[in-house]
């Protein structure tokens, strides 16, 4: 071999390791270089003889850079879900926010004053819980529905970091492309384009195209392009079309736009998406559902009962139906085409009202439908009984349409749902109906005078002295609002006596009109006089606004008779009524105490799953993280190694160098 080919072969051995010096030298520099990529050299032999630098190559592992995505997208979405379940839970649990707290206060105050109906220092303290218990509804419900700014806040924030990630990925795109055309080495390009991968991936689900080119691709929500090749599109947010509380995502793509928001899954945009569908908007819907049970059954109790004044009750607690309380259940579509007056959601049977929201669709002038947004029911015009006679005559799944008027109302679940349209109902024109969600927003005690209590019943039994039976009457009122309570405040309308005959099984009473005791009239309330009818003891017998039970046996000539309760201030019996209530079973969870314990366990539950997934979420991120950087990351004692290695091949080429050198020499001083 000459000296001339050993100088080349020295020279191609000295460049070639002299670049793996450097690229060994990149590695142990970058060693904390977050998102950097490992390099190393691949070296091959020259025809006849000699060495040269073949790639030098980014050491990555497509499969687990691609599940590190998926992985990273999975925990962050956990993540986000867990800690705003935590901030709910925390503040439906702890005794000093938890509402079941001021109702157990609230029904064992209401319990003395059952004892002591006429002390007004009870009264007093009643007022201060039944103050208290509204309080604390209004706090959960503000503290709570704080959380759709946070999340609107997290959305928005997160829709910026999207758009500029997407942008640095385009513009990386372009770089690689441009580096490839030149040859030049796109490594640390690369690994600038994949720690912004890396940080999409935290935000949102995302699928990941590489074309032969060295470009990616990326898609978001199921498939929609937030970027191809060197151009990116953006996302935005925008307000509901419903209402503003909650903003929704939409994707523009060379100036169209798209609603995506229900296709937008993973990382921190899924986790406060999949969060205010399944734990905020229901824990908010099931509170105002507890707030508008409590305060419509309790009303309904204190309207039938006498306060200290001899005055018929008043309400306890806010009317949950008032004009402004109805027209903000029901939200037009910002859309809508339709010129309507109003759109009214009137709760009529709390026992069957459920925690679901409806969107009701009108499908032209004379038919429409209607959506449980919570079940996904869909139910036509036909699945209702339609009502022709009067708008008046609607009850539970019928409805009245009068295209005429563009009137429309229908009852379903507990609530009627009224629609008035200045002209013809448009098709395609929608509405969001929310029966309780504001409702612990608006609960609020108004009573502040304790006189106004209404613990007595307004009515009281009377037995005569000379009967000789032993039939016991008790009273109760069915209904304060017929016109036996309402034509004179402080007296019955009209005073009845009931008036036994006959004996043994043949034994019978008639109610009379005693107006004028000395012509008293068979009392007739609507359904026929009540004259001479069989006794059945513990029977209820209608009097009109109130019935009569009477049990053991009552003689021949025995007579009961009615009048007001002026003066009753020892009667509890309204008191009771009111008491009794908190055991009744008017949700579906049970009690007011029974729904609001349900619903605490569900969040509880929803956040204690959470947790669970979220810490396997994350083990599962942290060992295909391990794996990556395994495989990606820069080990210094191999790197150690390998500059050894380097160091010592570059220095025996440069002994290469020298000998061929010294042979020239020698050769020349022949």
């Amino acid at each position: 071999m000459s000296s001339f080919n050993l100088l080349s072969l020295g020279t191609q051995a000295v460049r070639a390791n002299q670049t793996a010096l450097g690229v060994v030298g990149q590695n142990i520099s970058n060693v904390n270089t977050e998102g950097y990529s490992r390099q190393v050299v691949h070296f091959n032999s020259v025809v006849p003889s000699g060495v040269k630098l073949e790639d030098v190559e980014r050491v990555t592992n497509e499969f687990l850079t691609r599940q590190f995505w998926a992985d990273n997208s999975s925990y962050e979405r956990a993540d986000t879900y867990t800690n705003l379940a935590l901030e709910a839970d925390k503040l439906l649990g702890q005794d000093i926010t938890n509402a079941s707290k001021t109702m157990d206060a609230f029904f064992s105050t209401l319990q003395h004053a059952v004892d002591e109906p006429a002390a007004i220092a009870h009264r007093e303290l009643l007022l201060t819980e039944a103050h208290t218990t509204t309080a604390r509804f209004n706090d959960l419900y503000s503290n709570i529905n704080l959380q759709h700014e946070k999340i609107n806040a997290r959305i928005d924030d997160s829709i910026d970091a999207i758009n500029l990630h997407a942008a640095s990925v385009a513009r990386y795109n372009d770089e690689i492309r441009l580096a490839e055309a030149r040859g030049d080495s796109t490594n640390e390009l690369q690994d600038h384009r994949e720690v912004a991968i890396i940080e999409l991936s935290k935000l949102t689900d995302l699928e990941v195209i590489s074309h032969d080119n060295g470009m990616q691709d990326v898609h978001v929500a199921n498939g929609q392009p937030l970027v191809i090749g060197i151009q990116a599109s953006s996302l935005y947010t925008y307000s509901s079309e419903f209402h503003g509380s909650e903003n929704k995502i939409g994707i523009d793509i060379a100036g169209t736009r798209t609603d995506v928001t229900a296709q937008m899954s993973g990382g921190t945009i899924g986790g406060a998406l999949d969060y205010r569908a399944q734990v905020l908007n229901p824990t908010l819907n099931e509170l105002g559902r507890i707030s508008i049970t409590l305060g419509m059954t309790m009303n309904d109790v204190q309207l039938s009962g006498m306060d200290l004044n001899n005055a018929l009750g008043d309400r306890l607690f806010t009317d949950m139906n008032t004009t402004k309380a109805m027209r903000e259940r029901v939200l037009g579509d910002t859309g809508n085409k339709g010129s309507y007056s109003y759109g009214l959601a009137r709760i009529t049977d709390v026992t069957r009202l459920t925690a679901n929201e409806y969107s009701l669709t009108l499908q032209g002038k004379d038919e429409f439908s209607i959506t449980n947004l919570t079940t996904g029911e869909v139910m036509s015009q036909d699945d209702f009984r339609e009502v022709t006679s009067s708008i008046g005559d609607v009850s539970d799944n019928t409805y009245y349409l009068n295209e005429s008027t563009g009137q429309l109302r229908l009852e379903i679940d507990g609530f009627q749902f009224d629609l008035d349209s200045r002209n013809d109902l448009v098709r395609g024109d929608k509405f969001l109906i929310q029966p309780t969600r504001r409702g612990a927003e608006l609960i609020d005690s108004e009573m502040t005078d304790p006189r106004k209590l209404a613990l007595a019943s307004p009515i009281r039994a009377n037995t005569a002295p000379e009967n000789t039976g032993t039939g016991t009457i008790t009273v109760d009122v069915t209904d304060i609002s017929s016109q036996t309570f309402q034509k004179k405040e402080g007296e019955l309308e009209p005073p009845v006596r009931i008036v036994f005959s006959g004996s043994g099984d043949a034994l019978t009473y008639t109610a009379y009109n005693v107006k004028d005791p000395a012509n008293p009239e068979v009392l007739d309330i609507g359904n026929g006089p009540v004259f001479e009818k069989p006794y059945v003891a513990g029977e209820a017998i209608d009097l009109g606004g109130y019935a009569a039970t009477i049990i053991n046996e009552p003689k021949a000539g025995d007579t009961f008779s009615f009048e007001y309760n002026t003066d009753g201030v020892s009667d509890n019996r309204n008191a009771l009524k009111m008491s009794d209530l908190q055991h009744v079973d008017f949700l579906d969870a049970g009690s007011y105490q029974d729904a609001y314990s349900g619903l605490l366990e569900r969040v509880a539950g929803k956040t204690a799953g959470a947790k669970i997934i979220t810490a396997s979420n994350k083990a599962v991120l942290e060992s295909t993280a391990d794996a990556r950087s395994s495989v990606s990351g820069v080990n210094m004692d191999e790197e150690a190694a390998r500059l050894v290695q380097f160091q010592q091949a570059y220095q025996a080429s440069a002994q290469i160098i020298s000998v061929s050198q010294k042979l020239f020499d020698t050769i020349l001083n022949i």
